[in-house]
C-alpha cells in the first residue's frame, strides 16, 4: 500500500475532521470513495461529448465553427431592451468552458404587435445574426447575455456541477 500526502487548507480542515468522524473509518477510504464518484461523474459527462457545428455571423455571411462539446440546454426569450426575440443553445465544451450560441431571431413586435411589424416593415431590419459566446466560468458571461438567459445558465451550471443535491435534513 502506497503513501499519499494531502495538504488541506485551513478553511477545509473542519470538513476533513467531520468526514472522518462520520465515516468511523480511515479518512483514506472516504477520500477514495469520493474520488471514485468524482471520476465516474466526469467520465459519464465526457461520454456525451461530440463535434458541434454552428453557423456564426449575419445570415447571408455566416461562417461555420466547430468544437467538441455537449448540449446542456436551450433558451428563448427577449433581449433586455425587449426589442429582439432571441434564442440560445447552451453547450459545455471538452475543456469545461461554457459556449452559448445566441441568435437574434426577429423584432419582438412580431409577437407584441404583428400589425405594426408588417406595416412598418420591421421584418426587414437586420439582426446581429448569431454569435458564439465562450467563457471559462459562467460568471464571466454575465455582462454578455440577456439577464433571463444568464439566470438559466446559472441554474444549468449549478445542476451540471452538482447533479445531485445532498440534503442535510
Amino acid at each position: 500500500m502506497s503513501n499519499k500526502t494531502i495538504y488541506v487548507s485551513d478553511k477545509d480542515e473542519s470538513l476533513f475532521d467531520r468526514a472522518k468522524e462520520i465515516a468511523g473509518e480511515a479518512l483514506s477510504s472516504v477520500i477514495a470513495r469520493a474520488l471514485r464518484e468524482y471520476i465516474s461523474r466526469h467520465e459519464e459527462q465526457a461520454k456525451g461529448m461530440k463535434e458541434i457545428m454552428v453557423k456564426v455571423g449575419q445570415h447571408n455571411s455566416a461562417r461555420e465553427q466547430r468544437f467538441i462539446g455537449q448540449s446542456v440546454g436551450k433558451w428563448s426569450g427577449l433581449s433586455d431592451d425587449k426589442i429582439w426575440l432571441m434564442e440560445a443553445k447552451i453547450y459545455r465544451t471538452q475543456k469545461s468552458n461554457w459556449a452559448i450560441l445566441l441568435q437574434q431571431s426577429a423584432k419582438a413586435t412580431l409577437l407584441t404587435n404583428p400589425k405594426a411589424w408588417s406595416k412598418n416593415a420591421e421584418y426587414l431590419e437586420a439582426s446581429k445574426g448569431t454569435e458564439l459566446i465562450v467563457g471559462e466560468d459562467f460568471t464571466t458571461l454575465k455582462n454578455q447575455l440577456p439577464k433571463a438567459l444568464y439566470s438559466t445558465l446559472e441554474d444549468l451550471a449549478t445542476r451540471f456541477e452538482s447533479p445531485v443535491e445532498y440534503l442535510d435534513i
